[in-house]
């Protein structure tokens, strides 16, 4: 089953740390793309969220090549942001809004946080 999850908010909240959790579940068994857009390309950068006093995304980005998520950014998000590829902490696909268009619709299931 391909699988789409799009997180848009900020890294602080809790949405950001349930969407992996559960990426992570999901990912053990069908094809899942964990796409990042607006505030949510921020979640993979590198900050450090436990000088803020929030959980770190360590456990996730350890397990990552354990199971099937490919992770993509926006490429507008992250341009309107200032960021560029190196400053992410794990691979990422950059891709535009378009071909995020096309995962979305090629998906038979998407979860926004």
């Amino acid at each position: 089953m391909k699988v789409v999850f799009i997180l848009k908010g900020d890294p602080f909240s809790w949405k950001a740390h349930e969407a992996f959790r559960i990426a992570i579940a999901v990912g053990m068994n069908h094809e899942l793309t964990f796409v990042l857009i607006r505030d949510g390309v921020y979640t993979l950068t590198r900050w450090s969220p436990e000088e803020l006093g929030v959980e770190t995304f360590e456990k996730f980005y350890d397990v990552l090549e354990h199971v099937n998520i490919e992770l993509v950014v926006e490429d507008a998000s992250i341009q309107e942001r200032g960021l560029k590829e190196a400053d992410f902490v794990c691979q990422v696909k950059v891709k535009s809004a378009e071909e995020i268009s096309e995962l979305i619709n090629s998906a038979e299931v998407v979860y926004v946080w």
